[in-house]
């Protein structure tokens, strides 16, 4: 192992947490804490100053910590289709034992349900609920609801929902319109939730996994994330929400060409862009969110580049 390779190595615990995976739940976060604010599709100079930073960094750690965890608990049951899939290889090939994952896994949990009591007991109880669905129900007996499409399907629509509502939750007490407020979300992050059942298709039939990608085909899986994205859209125009229908619109490109191109490869790209212009949208409500995202790809093309000559992350259809 070269010198670069043993300095990074203590980050393999931090990069186990597959923190670019964080964005997509930031980003949703983040939605329903400006939403619940009713800003508009950009911050002014005086609504960017007025944003409590330290509320908002707050529940970046607390969400971080709670996905993480959860992540952790999906890849200590999947060792075996990880290594197939030729995936998530530090924990399926050792550079982790499990036991300091387990360790690990505990740490966060309870970090996470500390971090959410200083914001409001709302956001505690969402984030416990996030943590029992993602780390838990999603993937251990009796539930294993990833071992069924439908059930699958209703705990990631389940994770992103949640995920709004810590957000929104943080500045208003929850009522019905915090569901109205979450439809077009909702919409955009259950179709791009279809596309992610499709790079593993493969590795999944081998591992007798019931995904839609399995059950179903390519197809009715592209179909179907459509339907859902051209509904985001409805949605968003209904509710006058343009910060959602701008990340719908500039996504469209990539649904379109996914469903004429017909290709896993397309669906890979439209993944990774829709949740860069996510993402993005983020940033016009709150700038030091670009800081972070910069920092988060960087710092982990960088590592995954010395410590394993791996390319991730990238925009390529693979």
């Amino acid at each position: 192992m070269t010198n670069k390779k043993k300095i990074l190595k203590p980050f393999d615990y931090l990069f186990v947490l597959r923190p670019m995976l964080f964005f997509p739940g930031w980003s949703t976060l983040l939605a329903g804490y400006f939403i619940s604010r009713k800003a508009g599709i950009y911050s002014n100079l005086s609504e960017i100053a007025a944003v409590n930073n330290k509320t908002v960094i707050l529940l970046l750690f607390l969400f971080a910590a709670a996905m993480g965890a959860g992540f952790l608990l999906n890849q200590l049951k999947d060792i075996e289709s990880d290594r197939k899939n030729n995936k998530l290889f530090i924990i399926s090939e050792g550079h982790i034992s499990v036991k300091a994952v387990i360790i690990e896994t505990a740490f966060l949990i309870v970090s996470a349900l500390l971090a959410a009591l200083f914001v409001n007991n709302y956001v505690f109880w969402l984030t416990a609920v996030f943590i029992i669905v993602t780390g838990y129900i999603y993937n251990y007996r009796p539930f294993c609801f990833k071992d069924s499409p439908l059930k699958s399907l209703l705990a990631n629509t389940a994770m992103g929902w949640l995920a709004f509502a810590a957000g929104w939750a943080a500045n208003l007490e929850p009522d019905w319109q915090i569901i109205i407020d979450s439809l077009p979300y909702l919409c955009i992050n259950t179709a791009l939730y279809f596309y992610t059942t499709l790079p593993d298709l493969e590795g999944d039939k081998s591992s007798g996994k019931n995904t839609f990608a399995v059950v179903l085909g390519l197809k009715p899986v592209l179909s179907a994330a459509f339907i859902l994205f051209i509904t985001g859209i409805v949605s968003a125009v209904i509710l006058h929400d343009n910060t959602a229908l701008l990340i719908l619109l500039l996504s469209a490109p990539f649904f379109v060409l996914t469903l004429i191109e017909n290709s896993i490869a397309s669906a890979v790209r439209t993944v990774k862009f829709s949740i860069l212009f996510f993402a993005l949208a983020v940033c016009l409500k709150w700038p030091l969110y670009f800081i972070l995202m910069l920092a988060g790809f960087y710092f982990t093309k960088i590592y995954f580049k010395i410590r394993f000559d791996f390319d991730y992350p990238n925009f390529k259809g693979k």
